[in-house]
């Protein structure tokens, strides 16, 4: 019996180690500010993506975004049918809420996991907290997610 406990134990700790552990990505883009996640944006050459649930993407979202909450199966689909997007943009830009959430860097693991160099990728750190802070433009309009979801 306690040999299962401990069997369980070690396979949850294994797991939360594996989701949780930083990556080179993570690193680069903790230093990134909103200032220059700003200049990327106007440049308008990567790819945003929001890695919050839907509905807080709907509430408001980096305009032009595409929302990819990896942690239902719409998300997942989803993923998986953007794969060559994704693979053809030159840098994707990944954010959630800001500096407590996670969900951008588990989203940064999961591309890597299929194949999307880590070198594409850029965590912002700061999310919509240090977006709206800096009273950049902020979209409500869902239309397009949507139709990539059908």
């Amino acid at each position: 019996m306690y040999r299962e406990f401990f069997s369980i134990l070690a396979l949850t700790m294994m797991v939360a180690l594996t989701v949780f552990a930083t990556t080179p990505a993570e690193k680069t883009a903790e230093k990134e500010s909103v200032g220059k996640i700003h200049a990327i944006f106007v440049k308008g050459n990567v790819l945003f993506l929001d890695a919050r649930p839907f509905e807080q993407y709907a509430e408001g979202h980096i305009p032009g975004s595409i929302n990819l909450s990896i942690h239902d199966e719409a998300g997942m689909d989803l993923l998986f049918k953007l794969k060559d997007m994704l693979d053809s943009a030159p840098k994707l830009v990944l954010y959630c809420t800001g500096i407590g959430c996670d969900l951008s860097d588990i989203l940064a693991k999961k591309l890597v996991e299929i194949g999307i160099p880590e070198t594409k990728l850029i965590v912002f750190k700061g999310g919509m907290e240090a977006w709206k802070q800096a009273h950049y433009p902020v979209s409500t309009d869902t239309g397009f997610q949507k139709s990539l979801q059908q």
